[in-house]
Parts: C-alpha cells; structure tokens; sequence
C-alpha cells in the first residue's frame, strides 16, 4: 500500500521542529513526506514564517515534497487541497499539523491499522490521538469511536470521497430519529463549529469530516495509550485556545506489532464516556422501567447543564418547543398540542428564567395538564 505522509505547517518554527524531529527518530520512515507551508498573510511579520520554510527545505533524512502556497489559503483550505493532491498518486494518507508531536511508533500503528481495515466498509479512518474519556483497556490496543480526531489521523482515498463540505448537513441530520441520536452522541459540539465557519470565528475543515463519517455511523480507530502529543494548546495557534482539557498520557516505547482486532465495533461504554466531552447523556440513555418517563420542556442551556442528572432520574420520552422542529438526540421535538398523544409520568420545565418558567407552567395548566405533573427545573435545579 502506497502511504503518504503529510504535514501542514505555517509560521510556528518550533512546533515545526519537534514534529520533524520526532518523525525523524521514527524507526518507519515516510514512504514519502509531503510539507505544505501555508503562505503568509498580508502584513504578517515574516521571521517565523522564514525559519519554517528554512527547516523544511532541510529534509534530508526521508523523500520529501515541499509546497509552499504562494498566498494564505487559511487552515481549512490548505489541508483539504492537500489531502486531495496526495490522493493522486497514493492509497493512504496520514495527517500531521504541526502541533501534534508522533511518538516512535506513531507511523507504524498507522501503518498496521491501514493494512488492518482497508477493507472493513465500517471504518473510516484511524487516529494516534487517544480521546481523554474513561475506559478500561481490553486485550486489544485499540476501540472503535463514532468521532473522528484530527490530531495525527489518517484515511484511504475511497473513504476520503464522502467528505462533502455541506452546510446543510446539521440541519438536516436533525429531522430524522437516528441520525439526530448519532449527531448528539458524537458530535454535539459540531453544529457550534458550522455556526463559527459561517460567522468567520474558526475554520475548520475537520467538521465536515466528522459529520459526514457520523452520517455513515463509520467507525473510527483510536489507540487506548495516546500516539500523539499536541502541543498547540499554548495559545500560539489559531484555532487551539490556551488549556489542559485536552492532555492526556502518552506512550513512547518502542514496539513491532499493535494488536488489532479483526472485527471491530464501538462499544456502549465508549458511547457513555463520551457522553462527557462532545456526546449526549440524552442519546446513550437506556430506558429503564423502574425511571419515571417525562416530556422536557426546553432544550436550551439550562437543560444541557442538567442532561446528565435528568437522564440519570428519568426516561426521556420527547421534548416540546414551539419554535424547533425534527429531533433531538433522538427524541422528538413536539408542540404543546402534541402533548395528548403521549404517555408520561411528568412534563419537566427546563427554562432558568422563573417568571418564563411560570408562564409555561400556567399554559400547562390551561391544557388541563394536571398541575401535579408539573416540575419546575428552576425549582429543583439551581
């Protein structure tokens, strides 16, 4: 199989160096490395940009590639175009940025999972970066996650083909059951990012990446031991805020062989620990008979603050907007005059603001919603 190895790279010369200098040490060379400099914006100062573009054209230890952009695409355009470009000639390719540091053995995992799963139709792409959620190793060195990481990440070229930048995309994941459950059990933060692109804030091409491979209910191959160490979370980066929440352990030891499973599927405990960084506690919850059922009014902030104590205590069985339509998380979004079609122990108002709560409240009762039913989340949720 034909590997490509590729890193983006703009001005951060010491970024650039640390990747160089780790895959250098690696034991597996590049087949071949492609860098891809970024050109400098307009009025930029030009010292970092000069030392990058000088350790680059330095390469001596691997066949290299380099392409500087002759003006400033911005992240998103640079690593798509690349990744298309590389695509052209190879099988595989494997992304770096030039924050995410690989370990020794980070090439030949990839290497290994590539060959492992090429032709596994329900795995889209492998990642060297370890997720920080909670679980128990297996006997196997990897799990299978419904969330792509663009942190030292790697695909084949004919699963590289259903990525599709679709803004419409959210919108419309959100009018069916299932794939409104998947978007919120792998995704919830995603629709934030598509607003961000909209708005300018952030520009992000790994959005679309995730959501089209969410649309596929694909799996996504992560190691339990961390193969890459990003360290952009120092506020240098444009897209990477200053933070720890991201850190997790990381192996360097030297090994031969990866133990990969031959059949692969995501686990419910991988569902659940991801329910705490970017899933929903709404989309894993199991129904249990012995848990009151209750329609939530308000789906906002309020109710995210709370989704893990609520999904805890009850079933939930739909949620009521007069605004929103379609699903959330895999529950209906009805109206107030939908109310009589369904069964429920309780309607559970989640609006922080008292006097909004209470107007709901009295609405409810002009429904002849007996007033017993009624729960208050400002009440019982402070």
């Amino acid at each position: 199989m034909k590997i490509a190895t590729l890193l983006f790279t703009y001005n951060r010369s010491y970024h650039t160096e640390q990747v160089l200098t780790a895959l250098s040490r690696s034991p597996i060379l590049p087949q071949k490395l492609f860098i891809f400099q970024d050109g400098l914006k307009q009025g930029s100062d030009d010292s970092e940009w000069k030392k990058v573009n000088n350790l680059i054209h330095n390469i001596d230890w691997c066949e290299s590639e380099i392409i500087v952009s002759d003006y400033n695409k911005g992240l998103a355009a640079s690593i798509v175009s690349g990744i298309n470009y590389a695509f052209k000639d190879y099988d595989a390719v494997i992304v770096l940025e030039d924050d995410c540091v690989p370990t020794t053995n980070f090439i030949s995992f990839m290497q290994q999972c590539f060959e492992k799963y090429q032709s596994n139709k329900d795995v889209y792409c492998v990642s060297g970066y370890s997720w920080p959620i909670k679980l128990d190793k297996k006997q196997y060195d990897v799990y299978g996650c419904g969330r792509i990481s663009s942190w030292g990440w790697g695909t084949w070229r004919e699963k590289w083909l259903i990525y599709d930048k679709d803004y419409e995309l959210v919108k419309n994941m959100k009018q069916k059951e299932l794939t409104s459950k998947n978007l919120a059990m792998w995704g919830s933060d995603l629709e934030e990012t598509v607003v961000g692109n909209v708005r300018g804030d952030c520009d992000s091409w790994a959005v679309f990446w995730a959501l089209n491979v969410i649309l596929k209910e694909g799996i996504c191959i992560n190691p339990y031991e961390s193969l890459i160490r990003n360290i952009g979370m120092d506020g240098s980066g444009v897209h990477c805020a200053d933070t720890g929440r991201f850190e997790v352990t990381v192996i360097d030891e030297k090994r031969e062989d990866f133990n990969l499973p031959d059949k692969i599927d995501i686990l419910d405990e991988t569902k659940e620990a991801f329910a705490d960084l970017y899933g929903s506690y709404t989309a894993v919850n199991k129904d249990d008979e012995l848990k009151k059922s209750v329609l939530i009014y308000g789906a906002g902030n309020f109710y995210r603050q709370n989704a893990k104590t609520i999904n805890e205590k009850y079933n939930i069985k739909s949620f009521i907007d007069k605004k929103k339509k379609g699903w959330l998380a895999g529950k209906k979004i009805i109206k107030t005059g939908d109310i009589k079609d369904y069964t429920y122990d309780y309607i559970l108002i989640m609006i922080q603001d008292i006097q909004e709560c209470l107007k709901v409240s009295k609405e409810l009762s002009e429904l002849e919603i007996d007033s017993e039913k009624i729960l208050l989340g400002n009440n019982l949720y402070k």
